[in-house]
């Protein structure tokens, strides 16, 4: 059984006895359940009470979406961990934690890493004063060895190493989905490569690259993917020069026919991010760039007819 519900009526109260009455005569039934309310944020302290005795109430949940809905005690993830042993998939959005509480929302996920195949999480603010976010900072994900899908939509920036993709590959190696997006700059385009390298079953990738300095040639190009056929660039401007040469990237480390998107960060909202197809359908196909694509695959194919 599974209930889909959306912006619910925004008096608390009404919130709360809905839950509770799920709770009582729904008690282990359900197996997908996606909740939002358009109560106003400062209100979820208030809900998660009868947010957490619900989720005590439901062992037998594989799925739980919270796309309308802010998380902002990690003992709300804890009771769905503990309860579901069989969670397939959680996306939600945990506010106003800091860099510690939400390392400790991803080892809480964690307990569940023979099940998860799927985490979304939006974590919009951080403490100025904490910087960016590392790798080592949110290690416990990759103990998510069944995991994917991932999506990490982060309001801080993300420094991303070569050895922490390889790591990342080592330890998802079933992973076909992966969204990053990260505040400031974004992530240095050359990682564009080694994602390739470490994560060759991508299928889907989202990004928010920065491509102001370097662009890598084909000749920097060590492996490709091999059956992406989604990219979606979150907040990305080329300018007109670099147009040939990330066209010319693209064919090399994505393929000729991988449908390339340019997304802004505007257009998306907590629901559109983590819902299945939203988020792949927003924004818009470049013409000049999948032209260049085009004619750069045209010359590689004419190039091998002679080797």
């Amino acid at each position: 059984m599974s209930i889909y519900v959306e912006d619910y009526p925004s008096s608390v109260e009404s919130v709360k006895m809905f839950l509770n009455g799920l709770s009582t005569s729904l008690a282990n039934r359900l197996k997908f359940f996606e909740f939002g309310t358009s109560c106003p944020p400062s209100t979820n302290a208030a809900l998660a009470t009868a947010l957490n005795t619900f989720l005590r109430s439901q062992s037998g949940l594989v799925e739980l979406k919270l796309p309308f809905y802010e998380i902002q005690d990690p003992s709300t993830v804890s009771e769905v961990c503990q309860a579901s042993l069989q969670l397939r998939a959680f996306c939600a959005e945990v506010h106003s934690i800091t860099k510690d509480m939400f390392r400790e929302v991803l080892g809480t996920l964690a307990m569940r890493s023979a099940s998860l195949q799927c985490v979304r999480l939006i974590w919009p603010t951080i403490r100025s004063t904490e910087g960016p976010i590392r790798l080592t900072d949110m290690d416990p994900v990759l103990q998510l060895s069944a995991i994917e899908d991932i999506r990490l939509w982060l309001g801080c920036g993300l420094e991303l190493e070569v050895r922490d993709i390889q790591q990342m590959g080592q330890a998802w190696n079933g992973l076909t989905s992966l969204i990053l997006l990260p505040e400031g700059p974004g992530i240095p385009l050359p990682r564009l490569v080694t994602l390739a390298q470490w994560l060759p079953l991508l299928q889907q990738l989202a990004a928010h690259f920065d491509c102001s300095e370097h662009i890598p040639s084909a000749d920097d190009v060590p492996s490709r993917f091999g059956s992406l056929h989604r990219l979606t660039l979150l907040d990305v401007e080329l300018e007109d020069w670099q147009m040939p040469l990330m066209a010319e990237l693209l064919v090399v480390v994505c393929g000729p026919k991988v449908e390339v998107r340019f997304t802004r960060v505007y257009s998306l909202d907590p629901g559109t991010f983590l819902d299945d197809l939203r988020l792949w359908e927003v924004g818009s196909e470049d013409r000049e760039l999948r032209d260049r694509m085009d004619a750069f695959h045209r010359v590689y194919r004419a190039m091998k007819r002679m080797e």
